[in-house]
């Protein structure tokens, strides 16, 4: 039997560089609570727990003289202000390409509207949408969007934005609707580099093996659109922790 292991498999650049200091805040002695469970590896949290970390739904929950750790997903605007508020450290691992979203939500808000192509569950998309002042719609896919967009057609100008983990085809879908139907629409291709690797090399691999194994937390939006693009070339595809 022949296995063939993907080489862009393991953690992307923004997990790496959260998971990295955190660890080495942990061995510095440093009380150390991250917002939300760090990444979705619930073996790598559990890990960090051991060593002392202590994970928190909310500033409100982080005990005093904690250091928090905002992991890669990012957050929204609001709470910054609450960790400044009760002046606790902080350390932003928030991905550099979240991180550059943030920054278009924040002159969305200023301009006009914006799209976002995600889901609205995911800790990623509700932090963009928090930098955000101004009117803002999330969609899955081109059939929420085809509804949504008539809404914002008074808008003086609509910024279109795409969560860092999404479809990549699908967002290209989307793209092409916006372009014929919206003229005014600012389109910006926000997807990481390393999530259109991955999901370029799943869909050549898929297409050429008998079964495809796909390992990540069933809570990751990576994992489950690998799945995806996975079950539509590859006859058997399991999706495993």
């Amino acid at each position: 039997m022949q296995i063939i292991l993907a080489k862009t498999a393991g953690f992307c650049f923004g997990v790496n560089r959260a998971v990295k200091l955190t660890y080495e805040l942990l061995e510095q002695g440093r009380p150390v609570a991250t917002l939300g469970p760090l990444i979705h590896n619930p073996q790598v949290v559990e890990d960090l727990e051991s060593k002392g970390a202590i994970t928190c739904d909310s500033v409100d929950d982080v005990p005093d003289g904690y250091e928090v750790v905002i992991r890669s997903h990012g957050v929204g605007q609001s709470v910054y202000d609450k960790i400044s508020t009760r002046r606790l450290a902080y350390h932003d691992a928030t991905c550099p390409f979240v991180t550059k979203i943030h920054k278009i939500a924040a002159r969305a808000g200023a301009e006009g509207a914006m799209l976002l192509a995600g889901d609205a569950k995911h800790p990623e998309v509700q932090g963009i949408v928090g930098h955000t002042t101004g009117k803002v719609e999330v969609f899955a896919n081109l059939a929420e969007l085809e509804k949504l967009l008539p809404e914002l057609t008074q808008q003086k100008s609509i910024f279109a934005v795409a969560q860092t983990t999404f479809n990549v085809q699908s967002w290209e879908t989307c793209k092409e609707f916006l372009k014929n139907q919206c003229t005014n629409a600012k389109i910006f291709d926000t997807i990481c580099n390393a999530t259109q690797r991955r999901q370029s090399e799943a869909a050549e691999l898929a297409a050429m093996v008998d079964v495809m194994v796909v390992v990540g937390d069933r809570k990751s939006a990576n994992t489950k659109h690998l799945t995806e693009i996975c079950r539509e070339l590859c006859p058997r595809v399991f999706q495993i922790e």
